[in-house]
Formats: C-alpha cells, structure tokens, sequence
C-alpha cells in the first residue's frame, strides 16, 4: 500500500473514531436541529462513556422532570397572569393578576412557570404556526376564590400563567450550548470516547467526568467540588464563608502562590455581587479550571483531578454551598 493511500486510511479512521461526538457537536450547532434526535444521540453517548449523571440528565430532558424541585434553573421562568372576568353588565377577557391576590405561601409558586415537560412537548409547541405566548392554567376553584377579589363587581372564570414563547426557545438554545460544551470539553479530554463499546472502562476519571458534567450541564460549582469520592487530603485550613484570607491560605496549602491568584479576590467579590447564578458560575468555574493546572505542577504528585477537586472545595466553601 502506498504512503498516501496509508494516510488517507489513517484520516478516515479518525473522521470515523470522531463520528459520534462530531455529529452531537454538528447537530448542537445547527439552528435547525432536531433536540429530542439530539438527546437520543447523547443517550448513546453516556452508555458508551459509562457516566451516570449524563445519562439521567438527558433521560429527564427527553421524558419530562418528576417534580419542579428536579427542575435546572434554564427550566424556570418569570411570568405574568391573567385571568378572564364576567359581570352582570361587564366583563373582561383579559385582565392582569397580581400574585398578591393569593396566600403567601402560593404566591413564588405563581411567579414563575415550571417547565417540566418532556423536550418534545417543547419542540412541538414551536412548530408550525408560533404565537406570542403559552398558556397554564390556574385550578379553578384558586382562580374563583382569589382572583375575583380584584373586581367586585366581575367574577373571575378562569385564570392562566402566560408563557412567553421566547422562554421555549431560549429553553431549547439551553440545552444545545450544554450539550455543546460537554461534547467539547470530552473531546479534548478523550477524543475516542464517542467509540467506545458499551459497558467499557468509563475514558476518564469519575473526578473528571464529573467536573466537565457539573460545567457545561448544571453550572453547580457545588457539585463539581463534591464530585470526588475518592478524594482525601487533610487541611488544617478552614475556608470560610465570604473570608479572602481564609480562602487565600487554603489555595496557597494546595500549592499555588500569591501571583497564581492575583485578580481572583475581586472576581469572587463581582460574583458574590452578582445577582445572575449564571454570572457566579461562570466566573468560579473559570477561576477552579485555571488554578487546578498551577495546584497540579505546585504540589508535587498531584494530579489534575485532584488538584481540581480541591480548589473547587476551596471555592465553594467561599461562597458557602452546603457540603463544601
């Protein structure tokens, strides 16, 4: 066989090695794509990585969630109510409905819209012709009782959560840039793990895993500092709650030194500050995977895993996450 005919067989074995995650990533990227096609696919995926948060993450978004507590923050929307109101010489199809109108204890319930369906149900819902917004319904007998207090002369006949249709598709665009970032961060950590056979060897430590499950699908910096089960390394520093120097003594214990940190004080502060979850994470998840590589080279015979675990405990104790 000549050269070239051996470097292009070379070529089309690795294109064929990379199928599997290639086609997620591809399929994460097109506008147009089918996400319950592409979540079947990322069930395959996590039987053949052998990673068990994956995998019932991606079953809960294809069959719907078992109750609003499971719901991720992505699922969750604030919305407004309606109501539809009838008098004896009046009446009104649509009028707004404070929350205030019921007890307190309904009233954050009624906020927000949980959107616990399965994907599909989403998909649906965007196909074809597209209004402006979703409907969810109130029970009725809470509508009659609370809502009619508004109007004294009108009775209030039914009420409704409106659903911006905005919320759907961000809901969708969620759930394409999760997928996306696993299936770049597993790539580069273990480009033939989309190949492997079911029920092998998972490619990467459970610790790893884990970290790059706990980034790119729940955005918890919490989980990711709890992912180690096999992690142990005594530490006679305790971090605290909101305490720089507490936190500055424990990282420099992991084996990182006062210039690997320099900046982090003020970004844990903007993070502490801010109000968006999203923003938090994205700022701790940064600051963990760049100081887990400099904890790694800094403390002899440790490894990346490790060091990672580590310093995201060290994070989150910070920021005070339970169990950190």
């Amino acid at each position: 066989m000549s050269l070239e005919c051996k470097i292009l067989c070379k070529r089309i074995k690795l294109v064929t090695q990379m199928s599997l995650v290639h086609d997620i990533q591809a399929a994460s990227i097109a506008q147009d794509s089918d996400i319950p096609t592409l979540l079947r696919m990322c069930k395959l995926l996590a039987a053949r990585i052998s990673h068990q948060e994956f995998a019932e993450w991606v079953d809960r978004e294809l069959n719907g969630y078992p109750s609003i507590n499971d719901l991720p923050d992505y699922r969750v929307v604030r919305v407004d109510s309606y109501g539809a109101f009838i008098g004896t010489f009046s009446q009104a199809s649509k009028l707004q409905i404070p929350v205030t109108v019921l007890p307190k204890e309904l009233q954050e319930q009624y906020r927000n819209a949980y959107m616990g369906s399965s994907i599909s149900a989403y998909t649906a819902l965007l196909s074809g012709d597209k209004s402006e917004s979703l409907q969810e319904s109130w029970p009725v007998a809470l509508a009659v009782h609370n809502a009619s207090k508004l109007t004294p002369n009108m009775q209030c006949i039914s009420a409704w959560k409106e659903i911006p249709i905005g919320a759907i598709v961000r809901l969708m665009d969620s759930v394409k840039t999760r997928v996306l970032g696993f299936a770049i961060d597993l790539e580069r950590e273990a480009p033939n793990a989309g190949e492997l056979p079911i029920g092998s060897q998972p490619p990467l430590s459970r610790e790893k895993m884990t970290q790059i499950f706990n980034t790119n699908i729940t955005g918890n910096v919490g989980n990711v500092a709890n992912a180690s089960s096999d992690f142990s390394q005594s530490s006679k520093i305790v971090v605290e709650p909101g305490n720089w120097q507490s936190l500055q003594a424990r990282l420099l214990e992991l084996g990182l030194t006062s210039a690997d940190t320099e900046g982090l004080k003020a970004d844990l502060e903007r993070a502490v500050a801010a109000e968006s979850q999203k923003e938090k994470t994205e700022i701790a998840s940064t600051w963990i995977g760049r100081l887990a590589g400099k904890a790694a080279t800094g403390a002899a015979g440790v490894g990346i895993e490790v060091a990672a675990t580590g310093v995201a405990k060290a994070v989150a104790a910070y920021f005070g996450l339970a169990g950190a």
